[in-house]
């Protein structure tokens, strides 16, 4: 019997001695309370602990082989390597020569990603573990909500990549049990979050008027610096399509990416829609495409100016011949139909910002019309230069310029180029030890508009192609900020008044509108800021509960035009929060010329641990015989097992149809997740005569595995288009 210490010295120096011949071995070092030696033979026995370089092993008994250098470790074998990989086995052979190790019932796990594979036999080289009888999971080990079970499976030790062979797919259902649910050949999935080239979680579904629907994306990662997707789609009665996404990051300071791709329809699809819809109402176009680029970057030229500076490019645009390209690109979120092009470059110091935009618009409303997007207003583009707030001469008087230039074109209708001056200068004086503050304001607002085309314009004049105008007025403010603890809450008040005198008004702007071809009137883009003489006053409270949640907000102004002898618009906005998780708001506003509400928002919501509910109004009034009014829900309850129901709804009152309403179940789980939902929505479509909306309703089921990744399943039939106006 040899004791604990001298062994691990003398058989430390005997494996170094090896390691020196044979590099790829590793230093082995070797404690445990009992020890003996025959011949070439070392056997361990209570606490036995095996440490290098790479592995942390803890046994019941150990045997080494001084000639064929190789480790068997027997009974409750619980094994470290590195820094996240932990593995429990009831036998394990380890050859030193050639770094191999063969297991036995062996369990083993990332924690890192909490991935855990169990396995009958297994062995492990260089490059692979190799099991056999592989159960992977990353739920609970006992009783996991899924499975996978294979004949055998191979672990990448560098990629961390899992193949897997003949798995088949269990679920651990409700009352039910573990249920096998699929089967497949072969399946193979990354067990870490590197970037890796191949195939994404597929997309499948059902429609009735378009078939089987599929869509396969396929993932390319060759560097660290880009990637590309391609995205594969087949609809059986309808056509085929693609899309295909480059993703760059081209600095330290930017990142962007550039997609493009269609989808055609078959002739017999376009035919069978003809035929339900008449010519009239049949799809305008057989191919649908678009194209997308954007591009975010905070660091372009300040480097050269001065490395303080803040800076910023956006590059946002999307080219397309019609709305179907969004839908059929299938888009989480809904698609718009003004689809808008956006342009921004900043560059600003402490004292100045220096920038210029553009705006580019295509109405997927008129893209079936006669003159498509022709007249509609562009904005190519704006310049602006600010200097931002500060004093002059006095500590107390502040000012700040603001200077804009804006070319507004398009190839029909009414063009313009604007320039714009805004001046302000305020100043602020404490009045009453504090208690209140006067402020007087001096605004100069100047403008230069030169048209083109003007003579087709709905005013019909070929004259007065510049308006100059110049408007200046006079603000004098006083407020104060009051607040007082009482024994149950604590109140502040915030309240005030001012008084606008206008000033000098040389020309007007306010009746000049440009117009489509139709006749219909976009708002004035080309507004000044006119003011009219007018007194106003304010009132905003808050109030919080002695421990400082606040639990009531309210504000109120109202307005009163003194040369026009007449109301301005009341507003009132308050929300109550009774509880932590309940809130009730609303924010109305009251024409005293129309003697009508004519906008007001409205509405409840609650959230809790086992349910939450919450139902909105909004109301708009357009004119004084059209306005919008839409209402919508959205509640949720959570079930047991971790389940969840949820439901939404929204209804417009004014055209008095559903236009969405969706009701699922959610099972949501860190190691899985699926849903079930059924949804009934309207879509925009372009058809021959203009747009239109078609009526989509569908099942979708959605499952997530983690860290495998998800698919998604949808049913859906599809009415024939219409308009619900």
């Amino acid at each position: 019997m040899w004791r604990k210490i001298l062994l691990s010295i003398s058989l430390s120096v005997a494996v170094f001695a090896i390691s020196q011949d044979q590099m790829q071995n590793q230093n082995f070092e070797l404690l445990a309370d009992d020890v003996s030696k025959n011949g070439d033979v070392l056997t361990a026995t209570k606490n036995v602990v095996v440490y290098s370089q790479t592995y942390l092993i803890t046994a019941d008994k150990a045997i080494y082989n001084q000639t064929s250098e190789i480790i068997e470790l027997f009974g409750n074998v619980n094994m470290m390597r590195g820094a996240n990989e932990i593995s429990r086995s009831s036998y394990v052979k380890i050859n030193l020569k050639n770094d191999t190790l063969d297991f036995e019932t062996l369990f083993m796990m990332d924690k890192d990603l909490e991935v855990w594979m169990q396995s009958d036999e297994s062995n492990s080289d260089e490059n692979y573990y190799h099991t056999k009888g592989a159960v992977v999971s990353s739920c609970n080990v006992k009783d996991p909500d899924w499975s996978i079970t294979a004949t055998t499976a191979k672990l990448n030790k560098q990629s961390k990549f899992l193949h897997l062979y003949n798995p088949l797919f269990r679920v651990n259902l409700p009352l039910v049990g573990n249920t096998p649910v699929f089967y497949l050949p072969y399946f193979g999935f990354p067990t870490d979050t590197t970037r890796r080239t191949g195939l994404l979680p597929l997309d499948a579904g059902y429609s009735k008027s378009e078939g089987i629907y599929y869509k396969q994306p396929i993932y390319f990662a060759p560097y660290n610096s880009w990637d590309f997707q391609t995205d594969f789609q087949i609809r059986t009665r309808r056509g085929m399509g693609l899309n295909n996404t480059l993703r760059f990051t081209d600095s330290p300071y930017s990142y962007g990416y550039f997609s493009f791709g269609g989808f055609r329809d078959k002739d017999v699809y376009r035919q069978r829609q003809s035929v339900k819809n008449s010519n009239l109402q049949a799809l305008k176009y057989k191919t649908h495409y678009g194209v997308e680029l954007f591009y975010d970057r905070n660091n372009l030229f300040k480097d050269y100016i001065n490395s303080q500076l803040q800076e910023g490019l956006y590059l946002n645009t999307t080219i397309l011949n019609d709305v179907e390209y969004l839908n059929l690109k299938g888009r989480g979120d809904d698609a718009d139909s003004l689809v808008t092009s956006k342009l921004n470059y900043f560059l600003s110091g402490d004292d100045h910002y220096f920038a210029t935009y553009a705006r580019y618009y295509i109405d997927t409303q008129k893209i079936g019309s006669t003159y498509k997007n022709k007249d509609t207003l562009q904005e190519l583009p704006a310049f602006q230069y600010h200097k931002f707030s500060n004093s002059f001469v006095l500590p107390n008087l502040i000012y700040s310029l603001d200077v804009q230039s804006h070319r507004y074109d398009r190839k029909i209708g009414v063009k313009a180029t604007q320039y714009e001056l805004n001046l302000p200068v305020s100043l602020h004086l404490p009045l009453l030890d504090e208690y209140l503050t006067f402020s007087f304001y001096e605004n100069l607002y100047a403008s230069h508009i030169r048209y083109d085309n003007k003579r087709i314009s709905a005013i019909k004049s070929d004259k007065d192609k510049r308006d100059n105008f110049v408007n200046n007025y006079h603000r004098f403010a006083i407020h104060t900020d009051l607040a007082k603890a009482y024994d149950s809450f604590f109140h502040t008040l915030n309240f005030g008044a001012e008084y606008i005198l206008p000033g000098i008004n040389n020309g007007d702007l306010s009746d000049e509108f440009i117009y489509d071809l139709d006749g219909k009137g976009y708002e004035n883009f080309l507004a000044a800021e006119h003011k009219k003489q007018e007194i106003a006053g304010y009132v905003t409270q808050y109030f919080y509960t002695s421990n400082g949640r606040k639990f009531l907000r309210h504000s109120v102004s109202q307005s009163y035009y003194t040369k026009d002898s007449e109301l301005g618009n009341l507003k009132n906005s308050i929300a109550f929060y009774p509880f932590v998780n309940l809130t009730l708001f609303n924010k109305v506003e009251y024409s005293h010329l129309q003697n009508k509400i004519v906008r007001m928002q409205s509405g409840i919501n609650y959230s809790a641990d086992k349910f939450s509910i919450g139902i909105n109004h909004t109301f708009r009034r357009r004119t004084d015989a059209k306005h919008d009014s839409y209402l919508t829900t959205n509640a949720a309850v959570k079930l047991p097992y971790f389940y969840k129901f949820l439901g939404a709804w929204q209804y417009d009152l004014e055209r008095d149809y559903t236009k969405m309403w969706r009701l699922g179940l959610a099972h949501n789980r860190k190691c899985w997740n699926y849903s079930l939902i059924y949804q009934s929505d309207y879509e925009p479509v372009t058809t021959k005569t203009g747009s239109a909306t078609k009526r989509t309703q569908g099942v979708m089921f959605m499952v997530n595995f983690y860290p495998m990744g998800g698919v998604g399943y949808d049913f859906s039939m599809q009415k024939d288009p219409s308009s619900v106006e």
